[in-house]
């Protein structure tokens, strides 16, 4: 049959009815095309500079926290260039930044030393002996995974804001910052300390808490001040956070 011919004419069912392939398709009932990169709100990026593009989008809009398990030995001079300023302004910003990474990248100079600075600014880092799976989560909204399932990104990567996929991933991390341990061991806190941190966090007034612990507003205040300092803690219920995280309350 030639190109152009009205083929509704040889078919005895006629235009409109049924009629396998010839019955036309109504224009409100088409179905439009998925894209083959976003197929049930996953999205599929394989070019290295898109990837660091979308996670620089993740980062800007994160609010709450950022998590990022990372089973590398070590951190080239190129990744540490890019995502040492990435995380320093997430940090500024007040948004809670957790890694875990190998033990082995201690033995890096440049990846301990990008490490220890990042915690001092904030971050909270942990050490594993063993991990083989690699992810981002930024807030309880997106997380991102190499694609394949391996430790790199290399071959691409899955971005993903579907809620069951990202409470999966979060809970892939808690399970391993469970198993990890801190990069720089927190120092035993003294009674004194403890006293101020479980008045703190008791809800009461500054005066009715520091006449609790019998010492004056002014000092009680001064005290909170130093902790939330020796903490890296932005704000009251930040060092309260990172307090019990570290087990002193």
């Amino acid at each position: 049959m030639h190109a152009g011919t009205d083929r509704s004419q040889d078919s005895p069912r006629g235009p409109g009815r049924t009629g396998g392939e010839d019955r036309p398709v109504p224009a409100d009932r088409a179905v439009p095309a998925v894209p083959a990169d976003r197929i049930g709100r996953i999205e599929r990026l394989t070019d290295p500079a898109a990837i660091r593009d979308r996670i620089e989008e993740l980062a800007f809009h994160a609010r709450e926290d950022i998590l990022t398990l990372v089973p590398h030995t070590e951190l080239s001079a190129a990744y540490l260039a890019w995502i040492r300023p990435l995380a320093l302004r997430c940090l500024r910003r007040g948004v809670a930044f957790r890694t875990v990474m190998l033990c082995e990248t201690l033995e890096d100079p440049a990846t301990a030393a990008y490490l220890r600075e990042i915690e001092r600014h904030g971050a909270r880092v942990r050490l594993i002996p063993h991990a083989t799976e690699r992810l981002l989560a930024c807030d309880s909204r997106a997380v991102a995974l190499p694609l394949g399932g391996g430790p790199t990104v290399e071959h691409g990567a899955l971005f993903t804001e579907e809620p069951a996929i990202v409470a999966s991933v979060r809970a892939l991390f808690e399970r391993a910052w469970e198993r990890a341990t801190p990069l720089t061991p927190a120092p035993t806190p003294t009674e004194n300390a403890r006293l101020i941190l479980a008045a703190m966090c008791s809800g009461a007034k500054d005066e009715t808490a520091a006449r609790g612990i019998g010492v004056s507003v002014r000092t009680y205040r001064r005290r909170i001040a130093h902790l939330m300092d020796h903490l890296n803690a932005g704000s009251r219920a930040q060092a309260a956070l990172l307090a019990r995280d570290r087990g002193w309350i």
